[in-house]
């Protein structure tokens, strides 16, 4: 049996390689995945821009799926067993911590990208490396119908579904999505989902008319018209039940909180990037009584509802992936998913044997 493997890793600003590393081996209580797909999120997008700063080296990747091929002596097999298909998440919360002890894994105290997790001896989440060790906690089944390429998406679902949980989205909503991007188009569909009317902010035309194909036909173009004037005229001067902002730009969030209706909710869903301060008049809060809040992260119950979403086919992700690389084209997939009009783009490991697409 094979003692190493290759993985992707981060040497330095641009620099991302596939190395041979040692083969992490499973705890009694842990199962071996084997990685069959990982999609590049924007965030290892910025380790590799150098936004994002870690300590190099570093192995990224946090939107993973594989199969077991190994268990630990005190699994339970009934549950996990060699041949499941699943989704690893939340492998950078520790687990131990009170939120985490209270379902609340996104905001563990401990949380890094930087642990050391999945048996690798380097840093980060592990997703580019073609095995990890993992707990059966962090482990989410795949439906028989679902591709690894597809479930890869789970990650970044589940985050919309937090997000969206947090604003409390309700039938008859008039809700704004700012932003069309793979987490914007996320919070689109799933807030057409909960019985929302919804408005999508986007000037990108291309974007407009993948939308379109969507079934969303209520979208504004920011570049065009005054966004704030044209949500309040659409919903006849009240504003916005929700507003969520996926855009990673300070003055935007100023925009988002001005369309919100009286009791009206926003959502600061990106990172920002620099990180600006706004301005924002207290009186106005207060007087409209507007619940502004940020969302990050999942929880356990937000990957569960994400991959029955995706398990029962409620929400379908294939129009969202660009396309798929080989691990050995990295550097290619990820300079593809850098273009501003990529959506994901999957790297596919261990691909001599995966049948999906």
């Amino acid at each position: 049996m094979m003692t190493t493997m290759n993985a992707a890793v981060f040497s330095g600003i641009k620099q991302l390689d596939v190395e041979r590393i040692d083969k992490p081996k499973i705890k009694d209580d842990e199962v071996l995945v084997k990685l069959k797909a990982c999609a590049l999120c924007t965030w290892e997008q910025r380790v590799f821009t150098g936004i994002n700063k870690v300590h190099f080296p570093f192995i990224g990747g946090h939107e993973e799926s594989g199969i077991i091929v190994d268990v630990g002596p005190k699994v339970d097999t009934d549950l996990w067993r060699v041949g499941t298909r699943v989704v690893v998440g939340l492998l950078t919360s520790c687990g131990y911590c009170d939120n985490c002890r209270t379902g609340h894994e996104g905001s563990c105290t401990r949380f890094s990208y930087e642990n050391h997790v999945g048996g690798l001896n380097i840093r980060g989440m592990g997703g580019l490396a073609e095995y990890l060790a993992v707990p059966v906690t962090k482990l989410f089944k795949i439906g028989d119908q679902l591709t690894y390429e597809e479930a890869a998406l789970t990650e970044p679902l589940s985050c919309v579904v937090h997000s969206v949980d947090t604003a409390k989205v309700e039938l008859g909503d008039d809700v704004v999505v700012i932003g069309a991007g793979i987490m914007g188009v996320f919070h689109a569909i799933l807030a057409r989902e909960r019985g929302a009317r919804v408005i999508i902010s986007e000037p990108d035309e291309n974007r407009q008319k993948f939308l379109k194909q969507l079934g969303f036909d209520d979208l504004i173009n920011p570049k065009t018209v005054d966004p704030v004037n044209t949500i309040k005229t659409l919903i006849e001067g009240n504003g916005a039940d929700v507003v969520f902002d996926t855009l990673p730009i300070s003055p935007v969030a100023e925009q988002a909180v001005s369309m919100a209706a009286i009791d009206g909710r926003v959502i600061l869903y990106s990172s920002f990037h620099p990180d600006t301060p706004i301005s924002i008049s207290p009186h106005t809060l207060h007087r409209r009584m507007t619940k502004l809040m940020g969302s990050a992260n999942s929880d356990s119950s937000d990957f569960l509802k994400a991959m029955k979403l995706l398990n029962n086919g409620t929400v379908d992700v294939k129009p969202l992936i660009a396309g798929t690389v080989p691990l050995s084209e990295i550097n290619k997939g990820m300079l593809w998913a850098l273009k501003p009009e990529t959506y994901r783009v999957i790297v596919r490991l261990n691909e001599s044997d995966d049948k999906s697409i």
